[in-house]
């Protein structure tokens, strides 16, 4: 089975979908992506097999591979997700090994992901185990059992000697081969410690019920922000990092126009003193 998924995920690495579209946290450190909409990755409903690259700082290099499957073999039927370092040597996965498999922590919003982990990194292109059945049932030591919603994996990736430490959230379903990316960060500062669901001062889940993005009838996106943020600014950016608009935020909405614009994809960056989000358009 190792090595049926190492094969597997060195064929897919080509086609996997690299989730892109950071802005850096308003402390200048924090790194934070948010997948817009959530990107759900279903094994039973593609032929058995999806996988999803993870590139933490954007740079067009896969860091880490999600991988989820759904088959029939002589052992039975199998149903697992799993997470693979990729890319740079040296890349882990938060984790522990209670007996002689690899299993990803789930982490919880705030906890702490820093050097003091245990970090895994199998060779040869192993993969860590964060759902995994037989036969419908859950006798292996997983954390991301049983349908788990909004939990955290630890992960450590290399730029050059550089070590960074960051987060990605995840869903993963009851039956363990469906998973949805939701969003991810990483601390800028090399060997700087990051807190699970971390972007700037404040976190993930607490931002996305304060700021939301609107898609309006006249071709425009209506930022709504619900109170609790400070020092806003919108801006419009093109692919090419061009500044199109810009304001800044004087009242509880903001409204970003679309029309006359090259066809393109774009990003609206939402940028405050507790932390900011972007929402990348399509303009057609």
């Amino acid at each position: 089975m190792k090595k049926e998924l190492q094969s597997r995920l060195s064929r897919y690495t080509a086609a996997a979908t690299a989730i892109v579209g950071a802005i850096s946290g308003a402390n200048g450190q924090i790194v934070y992506t948010d997948v817009n909409p959530d990107q759900t990755f279903d094994a039973v409903n593609n032929n058995g097999y999806a996988i999803a690259g993870l590139d933490l700082n954007n740079d067009a290099t896969i860091d880490f591979l999600v991988a989820s499957k759904d088959t029939t073999l002589a052992a039975g039927h199998l149903t697992f997700t799993l997470v693979a370092p990729y890319g740079t040597l040296g890349n882990a996965v938060a984790g522990d090994t209670p007996s002689s498999y690899d299993y990803a922590f789930a982490m919880n919003s705030g906890d702490a992901i820093n050097a003091s982990l245990n970090w895994i990194s199998p060779a040869s292109g192993g993969a860590l185990s964060m759902a995994y059945a037989k036969d419908g049932a859950f006798n292996y030591a997983s954390y991301w059992i049983n349908g788990v919603t909004d939990k955290y994996l630890g992960l450590k990736f290399f730029v050059g000697s550089n070590a960074y430490y960051g987060w990605a959230r995840l869903d993963v379903t009851a039956a363990g081969d469906v998973f949805t990316i939701k969003d991810y960060a990483y601390n800028g500062t090399a060997n700087g410690a990051i807190n699970a669901g971390q972007m700037a001062g404040i976190n993930s889940l607490e931002l996305e019920t304060l700021l939301h993005f609107v898609n309006q009838a006249d071709n425009s996106v209506k930022v709504v922000i619900n109170g609790g943020l400070t020092e806003g600014k919108i801006s419009l950016i093109s692919a090419a990092g061009q500044v199109v608009s810009t304001g800044n935020v004087d009242s509880n909405e903001y409204n970003v126009s679309l029309n006359g614009l090259s066809a393109g994809i774009y990003v609206i960056s939402a940028e405050f003193a507790e932390g900011t989000m972007t929402k990348k358009v399509i303009v057609h």
